[in-house]
């Protein structure tokens, strides 16, 4: 058969977009968890199947930053050491190039989630359904929840409620005392199932990932109700993170091997009569930072360092600017506690 001019075209595109899509999921291979870098503005991806942890770059490009060895799975960044479940226990790993600066076997079944406060590791079993509470510090750590009654999968820690959110794998919503490890049961039943992943958006919403049916789900702080954000594209995602810098959501999909950067609004749903900041420039910053759009009324803040230790605290007036040149070099949590919401910042 001979093809037109016009078909011949039609069979170019299609299989020029063939081998782009293949390109694509080639770059992951069974991605679990995406962890965004403020420092470096990029994000790293742990990938179960070729046991690598990635480096995705803001125009796309992924490269390799370590070999683990064993399948790689939740990713927390704390100070400038990244943090994997692997092996039943964690690993941390120098952000500047990747070195093996923490090993600690925790005689888990099965590690999968993880988070800090700034000073500790938290850390879910799925298979034990237990939690770990790790001192990096100490090269030691305990059995904070020694059983949370079913299988616990994603993990994020809430600055303004102080309080370690669970997702369980069978479709709850847990919280946990980091001191005590007393539970609250935040949503008996989601509706849905085999929930993965957690996160904390730029409203201090949480965004949940669930693979039945595969959809990223929004929850106010007091997990009243549940809506669709109505991404698309979705296949298992797995372990998610916020990226507070450029607002979007960062999604690995554990079923086609590609990870969606999806941009969130940061001024939808909004209640009247409070003040919503959509974003603080600039981003990195070497000492005032600005607010977008202004206060409109008076608003408290706490300034966190990476411990989670509090090094600033007071009111900003209307139109007013936050002034972080007396910090060190690092990264900040900002807590507007008025309008319930929290930022990152590098200081530079």
């Amino acid at each position: 058969m001979i093809l037109t001019t016009p078909q011949c075209i039609r069979v170019a595109f299609a299989f020029t977009f063939l081998l782009l899509s293949l390109t694509l999921s080639a770059q992951y291979n069974g991605p679990e968890s995406v962890e965004f870098d403020p420092d470096g503005d990029r994000y790293f991806v742990s990938n179960t199947g070729s046991q690598l942890i990635s480096v995705r770059e803001q125009d796309g490009g992924v490269s390799t930053f370590v070999s683990v060895g064993s399948p790689p799975y939740g990713l927390e960044l704390m100070g400038d050491t990244l943090f994997a479940c692997t092996d039943g226990g964690v690993k941390g790993y120098a952000t500047a190039d990747g070195v093996l600066v923490f090993d600690l076997d925790l005689n888990g079944t099965f590690v999968n989630g993880i988070t800090t406060d700034g000073a500790y590791l938290y850390v879910t079993d799925f298979g034990a359904g237990r939690i770990y509470k790790v001192d990096v510090a100490q090269n030691t750590f305990t059995t904070l929840v020694p059983s949370t009654g079913t299988q616990p999968n994603g993990i994020v820690w809430d600055p303004v409620g102080e309080r370690l959110v669970v997702v369980l794998w069978g479709g709850s919503v847990k919280s946990f005392d980091r001191e005590s490890g007393a539970a609250t049961t935040l949503v008996s039943n989601t509706g849905l199932a085999s929930i993965d992943g957690i996160t904390i958006d730029c409203l201090g919403n949480f965004l949940l990932a669930s693979w039945s049916p595969d959809r990223i789900t929004r929850y106010d702080p007091a997990f009243t109700t549940g809506v669709n954000t109505g991404i698309t594209g979705l296949n298992n995602p797995a372990d998610i993170d916020f990226d507070h810098v450029n607002n979007v959501v960062c999604i690995p999909n554990s079923g086609s091997n590609t990870v969606q950067l999806e941009e969130v609004d940061c001024t939808s749903g909004l209640q009247e009569g409070r003040s919503y900041i959509t974003k603080i420039l600039p981003n990195p910053t070497s000492g005032l930072v600005t607010f977008d759009p202004p206060f409109s009324a008076t608003e408290p803040f706490m300034v966190l360092d990476t411990r989670g230790l509090l090094v600033a605290m007071g009111n900003l007036r209307p139109n007013a600017q936050l002034d972080l040149s007396n910090l060190s070099n690092g990264l900040y949590t900002i807590l507007l506690t008025r309008s319930a919401q929290q930022f990152r910042v590098v200081k530079e």
